[in-house]
């Protein structure tokens, strides 16, 4: 069992001689020991109190009150080398006039939370959150590194009004970099100076041509693969068009008809049910071109069934030649684009394993997150809080073992708690300790 503290602010080297309290605040005046020599000699014993004051130091928060230490500082003479001196004080930041404990609480938060949040809790200064939090990310800047991912992801993030570039391992889930631009050259020296870049053997990006050409430039044995949820959305998209078309062109009472088209439309055809398929049915009649374009996308959709890529290529082939009468111009974007990008397409086919920047869309989604609790950061500000906050390979979740849990003695009976953490059972011979007392000399059954 921890054992209680001498006083209740948990630092042991300091005492606390008086305590005061308001409605959000707490105050404690707190001595400390006189030091065991002079810091200038080092000469001991021969020096004197020489006038004191109250000097506060700001501390952890307490039951939800900002806290003050009011330290009583006092200044020494030394008799031996005639000077002044003010000891060091233990556990404290000079710098920032607080303690340390609530240094290193401040690196944590100013990272997860706004600057006004951490500020307003502890009783800081906006500028002194701040101010902490740029000499850590300074510091984590110099020394974040990552290993080169065998498989990279690629995609841009829409941030403070400009299209930035994030890369991450696909294979290992984490956060590689956040570039301030997804222009091609940036990109380029970015992987230019990827410590061994030749180990990168897959790319996953969107249709973006400037991530390509700096991939075949700087990484040319590196296979691309365009993100497979990136192409199968732009057949949503012409769905959409044909929805919105027809639209236009019916009169109120026929677009009742099509009430909640969009939500049906947008599922796949085992999520459709079978209310929602009669629904559909009602189509055919009054719009086929609507039922038309929804089994067209879902040929397309199904594409990414095959298991081969020669299979693959056969299924796109015949879904071009098969486009709805009349919709030519509406699956035309999508045509040209996979066209564009057959070869990388059609590679997703070829990988041995599924690659898709569904990862990189998740820390995409995190950031605009993060963007959003504190509006008004730097591009420098938020990109480290993605690099150095983002929680990385995620694993399952285990059970907690209470700190204060005990094997019971059991008797013969299986130990459920023991059972439920570790997935068996110890026999009653591991479970049972005899100790004799050497002062009694009695047996004592102990808990272990």
């Amino acid at each position: 069992m921890t054992e209680l503290p001498d006083n209740i602010l948990h630092l042991p080297q300091y005492q606390v001689l008086g305590c005061k309290s308001t409605d959000d605040e707490m105050h404690f005046q707190v001595d400390v020991p006189d030091p065991i020599a002079c810091e200038e000699c080092g000469v001991q014993g021969e020096f004197v109190r020489f006038g004191k004051r109250d000097v506060p130091y700001r501390d952890l928060p307490i039951h939800g009150k900002r806290v003050t230490l009011w330290v009583v500082r006092r200044r020494y003479t030394c008799r031996a080398c005639k000077t002044t001196f003010r000891p060091q004080l233990p556990e404290m930041v000079d710098g920032f006039r607080m303690t340390l404990r609530l240094h290193e609480y401040v690196e944590k938060e100013s990272f997860n939370h706004p600057y006004t949040f951490v500020a307003a809790q502890t009783g800081l200064d906006e500028k002194t959150v701040r101010d902490i939090f740029n000499a850590r990310a300074e510091f984590l800047g110099r020394w974040h590194r990552f290993e080169t991912p065998r498989i990279l992801g690629i995609d841009e993030l829409y941030l403070n009004k400009r299209y930035r570039c994030i890369l991450t391992n696909i294979e290992e889930r984490t956060l590689l970099d956040l570039l301030a631009t997804r222009r091609q050259d940036v990109v380029t020296n970015y992987l230019m100076k990827l410590k061994d870049r030749q180990k990168v053997e897959i790319v996953s990006m969107d249709m973006w041509n400037p991530y390509r050409a700096a991939v075949k430039a700087v990484l040319p044995q590196a296979r691309i693969v365009v993100d497979k949820f990136h192409v199968v959305r732009m057949a949503n998209d012409a769905l959409e068009r044909v929805r919105k078309g027809l639209r236009k062109e019916l009169k109120p009472s026929q677009s009742r008809t099509l009430k909640g088209d969009r939500k049906i439309l947008l599922k796949r055809a085992h999520e459709v049910s079978d209310r929602e398929r009669l629904i559909m049915e009602t189509w055919t009649g009054a719009f086929p071109q609507l039922p038309a374009a929804y089994e067209h996308k879902e040929r397309f959709y199904g594409i990414w069934d095959a298991t081969t890529r020669l299979q693959a290529e056969a299924a796109l082939d015949e879904w071009i030649a098969t486009i709805p009468k009349g919709q030519k111009e509406v699956w035309s974007d999508l045509v040209r684009a996979v066209g564009n990008w057959r070869e990388e397409t059609m590679t997703y086919f070829e990988t041995d394993m599924p690659v898709t920047n569904a990862y990189t869309e998740s820390i995409n989604r995190l950031a605009k997150d993060k963007n959003r609790e504190g509006r008004g950061y730097s591009f420098e500000v938020m990109r480290a809080r993605m690099l150095y906050t983002t929680k990385h390979k995620k694993k399952a979740p285990t059970a907690k073992v209470s700190p204060f849990y005990k094997k019971t003695i059991g008797y013969g009976l299986p130990d459920f708690a023991e059972e439920k953490f570790s997935g068996k059972c110890l026999r009653q011979s591991d479970r049972l300790t005899v100790h004799i007392s050497p002062v009694t000399n009695s047996c004592n059954l102990l808990f272990v």
